[in-house]
């Protein structure tokens, strides 16, 4: 039988980062199949996601970083997202890349830390480019002093920008439908596909009854201050952390990281305690005053993302990822990738399509 006369059904519940990168995936990898049926189910659409309030800075974050799994995402998605940079895609898109400080404040000004980075950091080596501090450099950071850090090479992707895109690419192809609708049960789907992914992130806690997923609450801070190039990234050790990062047109100011609260009211007390540590940083900030708040819930996971095939006890084929906590952006094309291997497993492409395309335009494309 030729690829190209099988018929599949596929659905995607969940609309954020991780549904549509799975999505997009999807169709690269099932591009010879004409009678691919891809619905893509969620409650919610950008810009109304988790994503499109977080910074969307590429760095694990609120994750175990020694898990290799994770690793290997991050490194996929970095490179995509290089790419992508380079690319016609990087003004339309939000993909910016930028130098990233980050200072720790240091216990012992007198103890020389001379450990490997890349022990500490093992995502270092996945970027282009990495170094410690110099001293010359870290006399940048003299009001914060004494401090130890690194220097990296990242990017930023604006999900507020990249998701619609995204959307706007998969709403071209004839085989894609989308259903703005909340799912209760992975039941209802059944029979009305050959498999099911699930990119529900916090919500898999009710969907499928993973209590390992929990909310990790995030609160921010955006700003116009235009002259801020760079991200920058301080670890106080006590009193937290506080992080600034550039977008296109604001500045993100954090940040919080709350475990198992559920509220997205922004609070009075975090507000003022992300502009004294963001002031500590740059003190230019502290002059600031218009700004947006916001609040999201990371889905934070014990144990680590979840990406396994499940066969249910009624028989459906399920494929789980969610459990990305502070890293959706971080880890989304890797783990897509992921994803749709196991779904080739249960639905075979015989005849899959070849492309001298680059890898990110094979995934997705600029629609005009």
């Amino acid at each position: 039988m030729m690829a190209n006369n099988l018929n599949y059904r596929v659905i995607i519940v969940g609309g954020g980062i991780i549904g549509l990168t799975t999505a997009c995936t999807l169709l690269k990898e099932y591009a010879s199949i004409d009678n691919l049926q891809l619905t893509i189910i969620s409650e919610t659409f950008s810009p109304n996601t988790t994503g499109d309030i977080s910074a969307g800075y590429w760095q694990p974050y609120g994750l175990n970083l020694n898990d290799q799994r994770m690793l290997k995402w991050a490194r996929y998605s970095y490179e995509i997202f290089m790419e992508e940079y380079v690319s016609i895609k990087a003004a339309r898109a939000g993909v910016i890349q930028l130098t990233s400080y980050s200072v720790f404040k240091q216990e012992d000004p007198q103890h020389v830390d001379d450990k490997d980075l890349s022990i500490e950091f093992p995502f270092l080596p996945l970027v282009r480019h990495y170094r410690r501090l110099s001293n010359t450099e870290l006399h940048i950071f003299d009001h914060l002093a004494p401090v130890t850090g690194f220097v990296m090479s990242s990017v930023v992707v604006e999900v507020q920008r990249y998701l619609p895109e995204l959307y706007r690419f998969l709403t071209q192809d004839r085989r894609v439908k989308f259903i703005n609708k909340k799912i209760l049960s992975l039941s209802e789907l059944k029979d009305q596909a050959d498999v099911v992914i699930n990119c529900t992130g916090l919500g898999a806690r009710y969907l499928v009854g993973d209590l390992a997923v929990r909310p990790a609450r995030g609160q921010v801070i955006r700003i116009h201050a235009p002259w801020i190039k760079s991200m920058y990234y301080f670890d106080t050790k006590t009193e937290g952390v506080g992080y600034i990062i550039p977008q296109s047109d604001t500045i993100v100011l954090g940040g919080t990281f709350q475990m198992d609260d559920w509220s997205k009211k922004p609070t009075e007390e975090d507000t003022n305690f992300i502009r004294r540590i963001c002031a500590r940083i740059l003190p230019a900030l502290d002059g600031i005053k218009d700004s947006q708040v916001q609040v999201g819930l990371r889905p934070y996971r014990d144990g680590g993302v979840r990406l396994e095939h499940e066969r249910t006890s009624d028989g459906m084929n399920v494929v789980h990822c969610y459990g990305h906590s502070g890293a959706g952006v971080t880890l989304s094309w890797g783990c897509a990738k992921d994803t749709i291997d196991i779904v080739k497993t249960l639905l075979p492409v015989n005849d899959p399509s070849s492309s001298e395309l680059p890898t990110h335009e094979q995934l997705w494309r600029l629609i005009q």
